[in-house]
């Protein structure tokens, strides 16, 4: 039996909108596969699915998504932005400052994002952002899969061992228990309007936004992208969401790995 979708009170508007048409699943192997099953259906821009918990959830890299039932939020967005596929990874920037707007309404002063796609709450991270772009028989962008996991309700106790050092929730990190459904009205929402106006003035219009809840702007950071280790002090993000990373001598622009902070984050 189908179960009954919670999320059903806040969809709304029309196709083209996000969350304007809203697949809901008690569990599922992955949002991202349902949503590219639909996506490939011809589903509209803006229809998302959402699961109560995921079997083989995927964060970025290709790292399992730790996701229990009941508690967070996993959720895919299909996206048709008309946009060159180089330009993705900026989605997850733009998907980025929608989130932390949407937690800072119940957990003010708390939320960061870390580049490129992590949401941070008190230095540790609660919420992962993943931008997939599906290409037709041409390699032009059909769509973007617009993953987003954000723990919401999650407890101390249900964090594995090994990730209780870098994990938290907004339950956690506020003390109290969060509304999923409140949350998610909210994501939706300032999505649409970010999304909508990176579309139209460019991902320099929400750059400001995302520069304002930066946790790396400022400190030394060491960076790895395969074999190479950068080390140097963040200066912000570009009007292309590349990181500025100044090495002493220079500043260079940083497109894609891995970071870590030197220092303990405050």
């Amino acid at each position: 039996m189908t179960p009954q979708n919670p999320y059903l009170a806040i969809e709304r508007g029309a196709p083209g909108h996000i969350g304007w048409r809203i697949h809901y699943f008690d569990e599922i192997d992955s949002t991202q596969e349902a949503a590219r099953e639909l996506a490939a259906s011809g589903a509209d821009q803006g229809t998302l699915v959402i699961a109560e918990r995921q079997t083989a959830g995927r964060g970025r890299m290709g790292r399992t998504w730790h996701s229990p039932s009941g508690v967070n939020l996993y959720t895919t967005i299909i996206l048709r932005p008309p946009i060159p596929l180089a330009d993705v990874p900026r989605m997850s920037l733009v998907a980025g400052v929608a989130a932390a707007e949407a937690l800072e309404r119940e957990a003010p002063g708390i939320v960061a994002l870390k580049w490129p796609n992590d949401v941070w709450l008190r230095g540790r991270k609660a919420g992962g952002i993943i931008a997939e772009a599906v290409t037709d028989a041409r390699q032009n962008l059909d769509c973007v899969l617009l993953g987003i996991g954000i723990n919401i309700n999650l407890a101390a106790d249900d964090i594995p061992v090994e990730l209780r050092d870098k994990a938290t929730s907004m339950r956690i990190a506020t003390g109290h228990a969060c509304d999923r459904i409140a949350i998610a009205d909210s994501l939706f929402n300032l999505l649409d309007s970010r999304y909508m106006e990176t579309v139209t003035r460019g991902f320099d219009a929400v750059r400001p936004a995302w520069e304002r809840f930066s946790a790396l702007t400022g400190r030394r950071i060491a960076i790895v992208d395969g074999d190479r280790r950068q080390t140097g002090v963040v200066k912000g993000i570009d009007a292309t969401g590349a990181l500025l990373l100044d090495i002493g001598d220079r500043v260079e622009r940083i497109v894609a790995g891995e970071v870590s902070v030197e220092g303990a984050y405050e």
